[in-house]
């Protein structure tokens, strides 16, 4: 049985290095570097030429004003090849923008994917409030789309569990209509944000951050594939970029 593994490095306060809470979450493509660094040449290799993305990660502020990393690694091969040796860091170095970070904090848990079945099977709850921590956004006939879209949303999520733990990522349009037909967003607070590739750099993705509510309309089976697939969320990252710091989504 596969695991889900997460691991939250918490580093350094904002304020101290000087970063806005803008940028923050473009820290990510240079986080993803430091991962890369960490595991061993032959599987990074791999990660590139597979079409399988077995791991998300990104960064964002806590209440606190501190900063934590999360990276969350869907298989054991993941977890023990990339956050294994990234358990280790103590302090590094982004070259970018000449800041060094030390980590004051970390935190790791792992679960079984059965966990996931549990939700599916028993989960009796119809809301949910959704939390885009990262800037999130999805692409559709060539075109980000920088609002949540029913749609859109689970689609992303049931195409990623599949390839992950089904080996493929085709996907039921009907499982995805009813989904979209009995699933609504109730309630919203969202504003737009760009993420950058590169850091004050001109290379933005047009996304969006902050929460909404869902409400699910139908049997228990439709409630438990939702709140199954959003839990799943929260380790794989949703919409595009996800392993470069993009899609962070939290359960409130």
């Amino acid at each position: 049985m596969e695991h889900i593994t997460t691991l939250s490095l918490e580093i350094e306060p904002r304020e101290s290095l000087g970063i806005s809470h803008a940028n923050i979450c473009s820290l990510g493509p240079m986080l993803q570097s430091v991962l890369m660094e960490c595991a061993d040449d032959s599987y990074v290799e791999q990660l590139h030429a597979s079409t399988l993305n077995p791991y998300s990660q990104y960064c964002c502020i806590l209440d606190d004003g501190g900063i934590v990393w999360r990276m969350s690694a869907l298989t054991d091969e993941a977890a023990s090849r990339l956050l294994d040796p990234a358990g280790k860091i103590e302090s590094f170095t982004l070259r970018n923008i000449n800041a060094s970070f030390s980590v004051v904090r970390k935190t790791c848990e792992t679960v079984g994917v059965d966990r996931l079945l549990d939700i599916l099977k028993n989960c009796e709850e119809s809301s949910f409030r959704v939390s885009f921590v990262a800037p999130a956004s999805f692409r559709s006939k060539g075109q980000y789309v920088i609002m949540p879209d029913v749609r859109l949303m689970f689609q992303n999520l049931l195409m990623r569990y599949n390839q992950v733990y089904a080996g493929d990522s085709e996907i039921d349009a009907a499982t995805v209509d009813y989904i979209a037909e009995h699933t609504r967003i109730s309630s919203y607070a969202l504003r737009s944000r760009y993420f950058s590739r590169t850091m004050d750099k001109a290379d933005k993705i047009p996304a969006f951050v902050g929460n909404i509510t869902l409400h699910v309309s139908g049997p228990q089976s439709l409630k438990g594939l939702v709140a199954m697939l959003l839990h799943f969320g929260e380790a794989s990252g949703i919409g595009v970029k996800t392993s470069m710091g993009m899609g962070g989504m939290r359960l409130i």
